[in-house]
């Protein structure tokens, strides 16, 4: 018998896991210092144990690192911890901070002109960024103007603003 598909976790379950991972000796000091959680959701790929099974993603930007546990809210505990090949995309609230973070640089104050910055924010890895988590925040302020902020998360600060033709490599 397969199992229905989980339902999305609600803010009350969401933050019952946070609670039980910061409760936890490997995840609460990550937590506890410069971590955030970037996914927390039901575990899609759990055919055994017990139902309402929860992954969480956590990004630890002090050791430049994300960790996938798999958490068991009805028992209260974490199951498994384990380092992450691969980082997950951002988070909201990372989405939010980048954007935030490029509309308080001069320089990309100067690129907007008082103009809306319509930002469009995804993960970035930029050539030889070393350990650190990174976003570029696509700058729009018209239908043909475009500026990008690649904004280092780990330090919180724009490193670079590119202008399309530094960063397509093409001439305008």
């Amino acid at each position: 018998m397969t199992r229905a598909p989980p339902k999305p976790l609600s803010e009350a379950g969401r933050r019952k896991v946070l609670k039980i991972a910061r409760g936890h000796r490997q995840l609460g000091p990550v937590l506890g210092g410069r971590g955030r959680a970037v996914v927390v959701e039901p575990d899609l790929a759990a055919r055994e144990g017990p139902e309402g099974q929860v992954l969480l993603g956590l990004y630890d930007y002090e050791r430049g690192r994300t960790l996938v546990a798999k958490v068991d809210p009805a028992a209260g505990r974490v199951l498994s911890v384990e380092e992450a090949a691969a980082p997950f995309q951002l988070s909201d609230e990372e989405r939010e901070e980048a954007a935030g973070l490029a509309a308080a640089d001069e320089r990309v104050r100067r690129f907007l002109r008082r103009r809306a910055m319509n930002p469009l924010t995804r993960l970035y890895f930029p050539p030889g960024g070393g350990p650190h988590r990174y976003a570029i925040v696509f700058l729009r302020p018209s239908g043909r103007e475009r500026a990008y902020a690649i904004v280092d998360l780990s330090e919180r600060r724009v490193v670079e603003l590119l202008s399309r033709e530094q960063f397509t490599g093409e001439e305008g």
